[in-house]
């Protein structure tokens, strides 16, 4: 793994969902609804694929771990004041763990052979090089509305 650019890849999803704010006086303490903007940016080298990874991985991972439970909900349900900073914080709970996420995909073909045998192997030795060189989550950036973003590096 050593002299391996690192590398940031992207990718944008969109949400609908209603909150209401607890902790705030004004109009937004009311019910109402946005329509957001996530962009999920992972961290690491690029393999012998020529990638760090597949934006189809990268969709079906965050579609599962996080749209699929915020689209078309509302936020209050799970979320005791679902500011855009505290969904921004839940969604990197949901995401912090890339590498064992990805662990989960490895039957997908796209899964570079070498980053299994590194997400696979339990020596103290590969663990370290995962840290240092693995995917990692790197960034979450959410859209509130398109003048205002919440971007959280946990």
């Amino acid at each position: 793994m050593k002299n391996r650019s690192n590398m940031l890849v992207t990718k944008e999803f969109k949400f609908s969902a209603a909150h209401f704010l607890t902790q705030y006086h004004g109009q937004c303490e009311y019910l109402h609804g946005h329509n957001y903007r996530l962009q999920v940016t992972i961290q690491g080298p690029k393999f012998k694929n020529g990638m760090v990874v597949d934006f189809g991985i990268l969709k079906k991972v965050v579609k599962e771990k996080v749209i699929d439970k915020l689209d078309h909900k509302n936020l209050n349900d799970f979320l005791k004041n679902p500011s855009a900073e505290n969904i921004a914080v839940w969604i990197w709970g949901k995401l912090k763990d890339f590498g064992n996420l990805l662990k989960q995909e490895q039957s997908d073909p796209n899964v570079p052979e070498d980053l299994k045998k590194i997400i696979n192997n339990d020596s103290s030795t590969i663990k370290k090089e995962v840290n240092s060189e693995g995917i990692k989550l790197y960034e979450i950036k959410l859209w509130e509305t398109d003048e205002n973003c919440i971007i959280y590096r946990g």
